[in-house]
């Protein structure tokens, strides 16, 4: 954890926090690799892992202790917690997502064109000053390519993909790595310029409060961009019976044990290559462009193959997955009262506009 970062970080109940007990990387003494947090407030301790600040309470907080028991071993004794049912959904989540980033941790080329794509209505210099909040990090894909640009870059992620996150971005001086859950986030409401969240909602037990929730860090007129992925309900029929049997199928995939989920995604993947990927490439410059046009899964015509079968893991592996017409998501936008909001279709919804300047934006407990 970069010391800098200590200017953004507050406990979940908002009170100041304080190092303690910490050592400092051998490289840098502005860098902090294990440590504690001590908020002045509650009293409430919080580790630092690996140099990622850990700022996870109840059962949530019990999972890092499985994780590591020798950093715990002389931290004394935490009361035990029965996880609620939403509880129990994070933290089936949270093993899902760490899971998964830490296996597909690698960048590669074509994670730059990822970015562009989410990023189409923000060219890089609209970035340049802004400080930036990524709620929902994963392994840091958008977190590494958005600090090119931003001047800080906070990633959140509420699974050990924070690992590859911290990984793939630790080099970066302006990018920072935080583990917390985004209805308990450790930072100052108000102070970013920019909060993206990006195939993350629609996996929370109540995404349009999730969405709420993160609208709180933005500052007045801070631009805001998500994406969910899209209902179907106005595509063909077979398009819909395709997804209706990934739901019947999703039952139980999201129960298997994570190397054999594997092993499960990559044959889809194979079946979706063959069956839609190969055929667009053939034909898309062919007399027959309409007809492929039609086709599922084209996106994937310019991006290799890991991308498909990664992205089919976490399509059955996420134990909640939410998806939305377009009148629903507008619902979001009106009711959070963001300004110049736009909605762009494509594979899923990406979302955007500005938080008011003239109001506060309500916290999702207020809903």
């Amino acid at each position: 954890m970069k010391l800098s970062l200590l200017e953004d970080l507050v406990c979940p109940c908002g009170g100041e926090l304080l190092v303690s007990g910490s050592i400092a990387a051998p490289a840098s003494s502005t860098e902090i690799m294990n440590g504690w947090l001590s908020c002045r407030r509650c009293g409430e301790r919080f580790p630092i892992i690996k140099g990622i600040p850990r700022l996870l309470l109840g059962p949530l907080r019990a999972s890092l202790r499985q994780e590591y028991p020798e950093f715990f071993r002389d931290s004394g004794n935490e009361a035990g917690e029965n996880p609620t049912a939403e509880q129990q959904s994070k933290l089936r989540t949270m093993r899902s997502f760490g899971y998964e980033w830490r296996h597909f941790s690698d960048f590669r080329p074509e994670g730059e064109a990822n970015f562009r794509w989410y990023f189409a209505s923000y060219p890089p210099e609209t970035l340049q000053g802004k400080t930036v909040l990524d709620a929902g990090c994963g392994k840091g894909r958008h977190l590494f390519f958005a600090a090119q640009h931003a001047r800080k870059v906070i990633g959140v992620d509420i699974s050990p993909a924070v690992d590859a996150a911290y990984a793939n971005t630790a080099h970066l001086p302006n990018a920072h790595v935080v583990q917390a859950d985004l209805f308990h986030l450790p930072l100052r409401p108000s102070s970013f310029d920019m909060v993206y969240s990006l195939g993350v909602l629609h996996h929370l037990p109540e995404p349009e409060a999730g969405f709420r929730e993160i609208l709180r860090y933005g500052n007045p007129g801070a631009d805001i961009l998500i994406y969910l992925y899209w209902s179907l309900n106005d595509e063909p029929k077979w398009k819909r019976r395709v997804l209706g049997g990934v739901t019947l199928v999703r039952r139980l995939s999201t129960r298997l044990p994570f190397p054999l989920l594997r092993l499960f995604a990559w044959f889809v993947a194979i079946g979706c290559e063959l069956c839609f990927v190969l055929p667009y490439r053939v034909l898309r410059t062919t007399r027959w462009k309409s007809l492929a046009e039609r086709l599922p899964l084209k996106l994937y015509a310019d991006f290799p193959f890991r991308c498909l079968y990664q992205d089919q893991f976490d399509r059955f592996s996420a134990p909640i997955e939410n998806r939305y017409d377009r009148e629903e998501v507008e619902g979001w936008l009106i009711r959070a009262g963001l300004q110049d909001w736009t909605l762009l279709r494509g594979s899923g919804w990406r979302a955007m506009g500005k938080i008011r300047s003239s109001a506060a934006v309500p916290s999702a407990s207020a809903m």
